[in-house]
């Protein structure tokens, strides 16, 4: 049997490569990926547009109740994110056939991180109540939040396999299926959220959560399947059959070397992805302090900001992937190269969306409202927004090129330091002091981005500046 390529369409690569070589091999990584991420977003996006048509308060309770869960959850992927760099760099050294177990790894650790947020959500409310909300939408978003976290395991599981087959080549499986799975919660939730045919009751935002939850254990599903039948056609080339057959492989996925390396990347990446979350949500909470309308103004303006940061996620894990291999390669120039074309494009990528905010922000807020009250604090944040995008795409893409040097504790320091000491002190100065209101919250995501940024730029540089070594 003729076994197959143990490399992705970029390699093998063995002497430094132009730009544009460069340019095209990004975009044609960096494309599917985006589509896949922006495809997980989109069942947010959707959720929050058809919770919208069932009221203000609906979309209030939506938009609290999951914010402490994507704060958790994108703690998760981000330490799952370790999946990438040690594959990627495992490639790049001609080291393909150990993968397997790296997948295995990070399966066993997105089960245990799973787990662990479910069991966190059976405190939400009280969690609510604490951080001043009303008992109303205390227990509404509680409600949305625990039938949102029986979903969150299957996300990690499909994140940590989604993220092996993109850096062994495939991302466009993971792209298929989010494509699939959107358009099934469409009509999931036009069947649980908004009652169509009389099938259900209308359970508004948690009937959305319901369905979303549902079809993340569908996606997660198919994805091992395919891995397993790729694995099983092609010979195993990446060792995924041998990992998960091998004699003490799931003890060996928490106490092996892979395990601990797969921690020792991850944590970090997850803590930094935290941090910059946790201020996000912490502003939520702030939003809400404001009252209903300003909540749902926020959910509005951060579905809209999400979405179009998937494009720096994708143009992230695609530069990731590519200063990976250049790594495992051992080559400075491409590693260089890699990391700094991502960073340009994921730079230029959102610039159409931010000339939308600025030039026409109802034009998206009619999307997921009609009331008049939310639309017109939308219009003032999303005008913010549209400030903040192409800053914040840029800071997601050198985050990428750092995680694929394997540089992952220096940017965790910068991004804590970036986002509470400057970016959450001048949201609350802005907003309860300075009385601009919501849209001083997202004033004050640009003033921590702008820091963030001015920290990280200079770290690639010097990093690549002075020599490179395998994670």
């Amino acid at each position: 049997m003729t076994q197959p390529a143990t490399s992705p369409p970029d390699l093998p690569e063995t002497a430094p490569s132009s730009l544009a070589h460069h340019i095209r091999r990004t975009f044609s990584l960096a494309l599917p990926i985006i589509v896949a991420r922006t495809a997980l977003i989109v069942m947010f996006t959707v959720d929050t547009i058809m919770t919208g048509w069932s009221g203000s308060d609906e979309l209030a309770f939506l938009g609290l109740g999951i914010a402490p869960q994507l704060v958790l959850m994108l703690v998760a992927m981000g330490a799952l994110q370790s999946t990438v760099v040690l594959t990627a760099q495992a490639i790049g050294a001609g080291d393909g056939a150990r993968t397997g177990a790296i997948l295995r790894s990070s399966l066993m650790h997105a089960a245990l991180l799973g787990a662990i947020v479910c069991a966190l959500s059976l405190f939400a409310e009280r969690f609510f109540l604490a951080t001043g909300q009303t008992p109303e939408l205390a227990a509404g978003a509680a409600r949305v939040t625990l039938h949102f976290a029986w979903g969150i395991p299957a996300v990690l599981l499909f994140m940590a396999t989604n993220f092996f087959l993109e850096a062994t080549g495939h991302p466009r499986v993971g792209m298929w299926i989010m494509l699939a799975i959107n358009a099934v919660n469409v009509l999931l939730n036009g069947f649980l959220a908004l009652g169509w045919l009389g099938l259900a009751p209308p359970l508004g935002a948690v009937g959305a959560v319901i369905a979303s939850s549902t079809l993340r254990w569908a996606a997660f599903a198919v994805a091992l399947v395919v891995v397993l039948r790729m694995a099983r056609r092609q010979g195993d080339p990446f060792g995924v059959v041998a990992a998960f057959t091998e004699s003490g492989a799931f003890i060996a996925s928490f106490n092996g070397v892979t395990g601990r390396r797969i921690r020792s990347i991850g944590i970090p990446m997850g803590i930094a992805q935290g941090v910059e979350s946790a201020a996000f949500a912490t502003i939520v909470l702030m939003a809400g302090m404001l009252g209903t309308a300003a909540v749902a103004a926020h959910q509005v303006t951060m579905s809209l900001l999400t979405f179009v940061f998937m494009m720096a996620i994708g143009t992230g894990g695609a530069t990731a992937i590519r200063v990976g291999n250049a790594v495992g390669r051992g080559s400075a120039e491409d590693t260089r190269l890699a990391g700094w074309t991502g960073i340009g494009i994921g730079a230029i990528l959102p610039i159409p969306f931010s000339i939308l905010f600025l030039t026409a922000p109802n034009l998206a807020a009619q999307l997921f409202t009609d009331d008049p009250a939310v639309l017109a604090i939308t219009q003032k944040t999303l005008f913010i927004a549209g400030l903040v995008l192409s800053f914040d795409a840029t800071m997601g893409v050198v985050l990428g090129a750092l995680r694929g040097l394997g540089d992952v504790w220096m940017p965790m320091i910068m991004q804590s330091a970036a986002f509470w000491c400057f970016g959450i002190p001048s949201a609350y100065l802005l907003v309860f002091h300075a009385g601009f209101g919501p849209p001083g919250l997202f004033a004050a995501l640009l003033i921590g981005i702008l820091v963030s940024l001015s920290l990280l730029l200079p770290r690639f540089h010097v990093i690549t500046r002075d020599g490179i070594k395998r994670a």
